[in-house]
């Protein structure tokens, strides 16, 4: 008996907390239950860098003020690379395209064998027929995602047009269907 007596004698000596103290210790549990969900998302997305499926440990920077505009595909536009193929070990390309020169005619009914295309427009204007979907004109702050295998053909473009283009992988076949 005497040990349960010393027990509530301690308890009696301990200060009562506050009622604030109480209200930012259940604030704290709470930040607690919502931090953990996010922490295990973080551990997955490190679990899949680390597995190589993009440069794990990489940090690139790509600056237009040091950019370097290559020929490509299309003699009509240039293409500026922004690094992802090399940190992605050639998984994933993405880059800038602009006219190189004016839109004198339609480009060629082509198609791409890829996984996976976007492309969003900068600024300027194109006009593209895709089959099956018609004629659709993109300009500033159109998203497009592309299906793999769609025919298409740029039909005219502005002056200014530039884009971002993202494909998977970074190299693929393209194949001209009609001139």
């Amino acid at each position: 008996m005497a040990r349960s007596t010393a027990k509530s004698a301690r308890a009696k000596t301990k200060p009562a907390a506050s009622r604030g103290t109480r209200r930012a210790a259940a604030k704290q549990r709470t930040i607690a239950r919502k931090v953990k969900p996010a922490r295990k998302t973080a551990r997955k997305a490190v679990a899949r860098a680390a597995s190589g499926a993009f440069g794990k440990g990489r940090f690139h920077v790509s600056h237009e003020r040091t950019a370097y505009w290559d020929p490509g595909l299309r003699s009509y536009f240039e293409y500026r690379d922004l690094g992802m193929v090399a940190l992605t070990g050639g998984r994933l390309r993405a880059h800038v395209i602009r006219p190189s020169q004016p839109c004198d005619k339609p480009g060629d009914l082509h198609y791409h064998n890829l996984e996976f295309q976007m492309v969003y427009v900068l600024k300027g204007w194109a006009r593209v027929n895709f089959e099956g979907l018609g004629e659709i004109r993109f300009e500033a702050g159109s998203c497009m995602y592309q299906e793999p295998g769609i025919h298409h053909r740029v039909v005219e473009y502005s002056d200014d047009y530039t884009v971002i283009e993202i494909t998977v992988p970074a190299d693929f076949e393209t194949v001209s269907v009609a001139p």
